[in-house]
């Protein structure tokens, strides 16, 4: 993603797209920039100098910096030794030559038990322009283009009112989205529609709190969409108090990456311990098949045998009358974990099988409801070693 600043867009009445790059020549200079740099500052210099369009530019150099090894400095201790310098230094009348100046590093050094050297190059890793570049990617300048034109389409949607993005039902590709939105905390529908899952998601523009930050995790969730062999996105956009309509789709859109981001395994604490304790008792499946209820898509959290487990964290009314309103339709062996600030009474009276916890689930208050899946669970592992 890049910053806003960075964004170009073009406006046709209600409709906006982003102002996608074609030509490769501009990120060949980025390029070659990044490979003659030995720090940030020499890089951002040099492609402040390429020519052409500084918006575009910049935005090109931003997504190649994101991609680049800097090095890594303990952030606190460079805090620490500036502090100490500084202090040092109006204690001492603030030293006006090269011999006054080294006395001060090494007083410092020596209260810290560092090195002279070593204080002196910290003390100018303060300013990130400083910091030494360890490795450019090795990236094709076709490569850079289409990450670039990605990252406009993120820059374009953290400014959205909501998002629809329509996918096929490919288990991989779904599975890797819905992992993606529980871990970024969104909130979103499901619906199928002739063969295809879309997806409504509401925008950050909308009333939420924490909109820089909702904005961002929505903008991740580009990659996974345009990952499908096929895809639409339509969004609704905020920009300077006007709103507009942005619509794209994989015929129409130019080069975009293929490749998915690393993901993690699990999307809370709560599921990874959940899984460490019952999976030494029985074959636990993470996120199996998605079940189809009533036009809407969901995947549970976990299958024990023929038992769905779904863990329910915090979120807003709206979300969890719509996850209720799910659950109770599934119509199959269901086992709902709720944190205990959403036990409500509604939950308890009309789901039977619901396990209350307040930090962690333990697994003695789950075990009775999957003992009897749990023991179908390991009979059919035991028939498929036979076969």
């Amino acid at each position: 993603m890049i910053p806003l600043d960075y964004l170009r867009v073009v406006r046709r009445g209600r409709e906006i797209r982003p102002r996608y790059l074609g030509d490769e020549a501009l990120a060949r200079k980025i390029i070659d920039a990044a490979r003659s740099s030995k720090t940030l500052g020499e890089f951002r210099k040099a492609a402040g100098e390429v020519g052409g369009d500084k918006k575009l530019a910049r935005g090109l150099a931003h997504v190649m910096e994101q991609h680049m090894v800097v090095e890594e400095l303990d952030t606190r201790l460079v805090s620490r030794i500036r502090l100490e310098v500084f202090k040092t230094a109006s204690a001492a009348g603030y030293p006006q030559t090269p011999e006054e100046r080294d006395a001060v590093f090494q007083r410092v050094a020596a209260r810290l038990g560092l090195d002279v050297e070593e204080v002196k190059r910290l003390f100018t890793k303060a300013y990130e322009e400083n910091r030494e570049i360890i490795k450019t990617p090795e990236i094709e300048p076709g490569e850079l283009v289409a990450l670039y034109n990605q990252a406009l389409i993120q820059a374009l949607l953290f400014k959205s009112l909501y998002v629809k993005a329509r996918i096929p039902n490919a288990p991989a590709v779904v599975k890797s989205l819905i992992r993606a939105v529980k871990g970024y905390g969104l909130m979103y529908i499901a619906e199928e529609r002739g063969g295809w899952l879309e997806f409504h998601f509401d925008g950050p523009v909308s009333a939420l709190r924490q909109t820089e930050r909702y904005g961002t995790r929505l903008a991740k969730l580009v990659p996974y969409i345009t990952s499908a062999d096929r895809w639409e996105i339509e969004a609704e956009v905020k920009l300077r108090e006007r709103t507009y309509m942005y619509r794209e789709k994989w015929d129409t859109a130019p080069r975009l990456p293929k490749s998915l981001p690393p993901s993690e395994q699990f999307d809370s604490a709560v599921e990874q311990e959940f899984y460490r304790q019952v999976s030494r008792l029985c074959r636990v499946e993470r996120e199996p098949e998605a079940l189809v209820v009533e036009g809407k898509v969901y995947i549970p959290d976990f299958k024990i045998g023929e038992l769905y487990v779904e863990i329910v964290g915090f979120w807003t009314p709206d979300y969890l009358r719509r996850k209720y309103e799910k659950l109770i339709k599934v119509g199959k062996p269901l086992l709902v974990l709720v944190s205990e600030e959403l036990a409500m009474a509604t939950w308890k009276e009309l789901l039977p099988n619901v396990v209350v916890f307040k930090d962690r689930p333990r697994i003695s208050d789950v075990y009775k409801y999957i003992k009897p899946h749990c023991v179908s669970s390991s009979r059919r592992e035991a028939t498929n070693s036979q076969d």
